[in-house]
């Protein structure tokens, strides 16, 4: 009876395991936590041969980034809605107000980017956290948070990797390298990193990814084929451990970790050991990683090894895709016109378009001194007295859509001349030590970006140029200045002081955006599409990623360094800074918002200039996956670009 009763329920038994979701044969010895771009959380119990949702404790709204681990404790790193520890098999946040982003528009605009994070580990209750420029230590696992004094680091550089020891924090940073802090002050923390020269007495040490110390030793991870180095704590130089190749940029190593004097790390697809020992174990592990890689809606990942046997690593994939940009922008092959140009030579551009593959005009409408050139009903403007000589814009609109020109109407925006000196230099930057106008480069007078008025008096004319038949407004000079005494610079309508220069531009193109129905893009230096800059000028190309449909990166080659390059010869230099910037940039943004670079059109330190130069930058912008180019040509002579792009249709 009992064998005859029981059979039956151990066949059940076997069937639902069989078919469970959650099935664990003898080889699945590892769980999965992965972010999905489409589901949230993930996790499985079977190498990822079936997933469940994991989102309890997440608000719906979650843009997950990364997963970071610490002992036992698994933490999720999001974009706009903190930090949390997976307690209890639900997700807790952790975070502070203090990581609350600024914002004159909105009183809850959400968390900032949490873009660092690491646990002691050693101590498994002392947190270290980030938010891009600003830093926080936790002695209590999270409960609280205390912001750590950043001299010596200051707040111009972005803060890409932690790690702490006892009272040591260690900084990694976009662009300058590692610095250590025992809790007063900063100071760089050994030479030999990774990076490019630039000049003859600068260098951009290549991102870093992530850092770890055992006490003995501190490991830094680069991005961008970086590698991986270390150095002895009591060391001022760092040595390679695994060089990447730098010519791919497809290496980026995402974690380290160390366990019973073994020291592991990872990328996007594979984990390693820094001693090359590849054990049976972890070539099962990698078989795993491999298989989640493939899967295109995952976009990073943590396993964790049963059997404690590996640490627990992250591994990183692809970037999300969180906002879809204007489709009718993408593809478009442009050339930069100023409006003495247009005036005089509009049937010879349409000329050049006809016989290539040039289908769009990038028009100034507000041009570097604030004068605006078409009939406006603005009412500031006429004030400021900013209307210069407008051109028949009607007549214009028609002929280049006659023409299949998709139109582009370029204003200048916190570089104004004309509002500067108007209504007494109320809106103009102010210099702190003498309360007068801050003057700054020369022929360069900047205006104040927190200014409400300033936005809005942008905004407006950009909704009339929308209703005159633009197809897409393009914001320049959406900074702030970069050239003179900035350090004198002072802002007399910023509300908050705590505010990011990048918070401010984005509410400002958030704003413009929902004023909008026509696609927006920005330009921004060549150099914040390479490497993540955000407080400087406030160029943050993450945060444009999320709030407008086009990026355009000046990414001229004879705007970069003396040095910058050079191991490329004077013919491959151009190619690669624009392919390896757009490369680069593609690994920052959200996936869904279009690259169109601007690249050179102009003879300047260009020993290579001819046809050949403009043919190989637009390969460059292909090769890289960007979305179409614009050509620059201050005065309007694309003579030599004519001759490289005609007969290309």
């Amino acid at each position: 009876m009992f064998i005859r009763f029981e059979l039956p329920a151990i066949i059940i038994f076997l069937v639902i395991m069989l078919f469970s979701p959650f099935n664990s044969s003898p080889d699945s010895e590892r769980k999965i936590f992965a972010v999905s771009s489409s589901e949230g959380i993930l996790v499985s119990e079977n190498d990822g041969r079936s997933w469940s949702r994991f989102n309890k404790g997440l608000p719906g709204n979650t843009s997950a980034i990364r997963f970071y681990s610490g002992g036992k404790d698994i933490y999720l790193a999001t974009f706009s809605s903190g930090i949390f520890r997976l307690e209890d098999e639900k997700w807790i946040n952790i975070s502070s107000d203090k990581f609350m982003r600024r914002s004159i528009y909105s009183k809850n605009p959400g968390y900032r980017k949490i873009s660092a994070f690491a646990v002691d580990p050693d101590n498994g209750e002392s947190l270290v956290l980030a938010t891009k420029h600003t830093i926080y230590r936790s002695p209590d696992k999270g409960k609280t948070w205390l912001e750590v004094p950043m001299k010596g680091l200051n707040g111009r550089n972005y803060i890409t990797a932690l790690a702490v020891t006892g009272k040591k924090i260690y900084a990694g940073t976009s662009f300058n390298g590692v610095f250590e802090s025992s809790g007063r002050s900063f100071k760089s923390s050994g030479n030999g990193l990774p990076g490019e020269p630039y000049s003859g007495t600068m260098k951009f040490t290549e991102q870093v990814s992530y850092l770890f110390t055992d006490k003995k030793t501190l490991y830094a991870g680069f991005e961008f084929g970086g590698g991986l180095y270390k150095k002895s704590i009591n060391s001022g130089k760092f040595s390679s451990v695994k060089k990447a190749d730098n010519r791919s940029l497809d290496s980026i190593i995402y974690d380290i970790k160390s366990i019973n004097g073994k020291v592991y790390f990872s990328d996007w697809k594979k984990v390693e050991t820094a001693a090359g020992l590849i054990d049976d174990f972890l070539n099962e592990y990698n078989r795993t990683a491999e298989k989640i890689s493939k899967r295109k809606d995952i976009l990073s990942a943590i396993i964790t090894d049963k059997k404690n046997r590996i640490p627990a690593l992250s591994l990183w994939i692809n970037n999300p895709v969180i906002k879809s940009a204007d489709k009718t922008a993408s593809e478009k092959k442009a050339i930069y016109l100023s409006v003495p140009a247009l005036r005089k030579n509009l049937n010879r551009y349409l000329k050049i378009a006809a016989e290539s593959e040039i289908d769009t005009f990038v028009i100034d409408m507000k041009d570097d001194f604030g004068n605006v050139y078409f009939p406006t009903e603005n009412r500031v403007a006429a004030e400021i007295r900013a209307i210069r000589r407008p051109v028949n814009l009607k007549s214009i609109i028609e002929k280049l859509k006659a023409g299949g020109i998709y139109s582009i109407a370029r204003i200048v925006t916190f570089k104004d001349q004309k509002m500067f000196n108007a209504y007494k230099g109320k809106y103009a930057i102010k210099n702190i030590r003498t309360g007068r106008s801050w003057i700054g480069a020369e022929g360069e007078y900047w205006v104040d970006p927190y200014s409400v008025f300033v936005q809005n008096y942008n905004i407006n004319l950009a909704r009339e140029l929308e209703k005159a038949g633009f197809d897409e407004i393009q914001f320049d000079y959406i900074r702030f200045p970069s050239d003179g005494p900035v350090h004198l610079c002072k802002f007399s309508f910023q509300n908050d002081k705590e505010t990011y220069k990048s918070e401010i531009l984005i509410d400002f193109l958030k704003k413009a955006k929902q004023s909008l129905t026509i696609a927006v893009s920005v330009d921004i230096y060549g150099f914040n599409s390479w490497y993540h800059f955000g407080n400087m000028i406030g160029q943050d190309i993450e945060d444009l990623s999320h709030t407008v449909d086009v990026i355009c990166p000046m990414v001229y080659p004879s705007h970069f360094g003396s040095r910058y390059y050079k191991k490329y010869n004077r013919y491959e230099r151009p190619y690669r800074i624009v392919r390896d910037g757009g490369i680069r940039s593609m690994k920052m943004v959200n996936r869904g918002v279009l690259l169109r670079p601007y690249i050179q059109g102009f003879n300047l330190m260009s020993p290579a200039w001819g046809p050949d130069y403009i043919i190989d930058q637009v390969k460059g912008a292909v090769d890289s996956g960007c979305s179409g180019y614009t050509i620059w040509n201050a005065k309007g002579d694309y003579n030599v670009p004519y001759k490289a792009l005609k007969g290309k249709k």
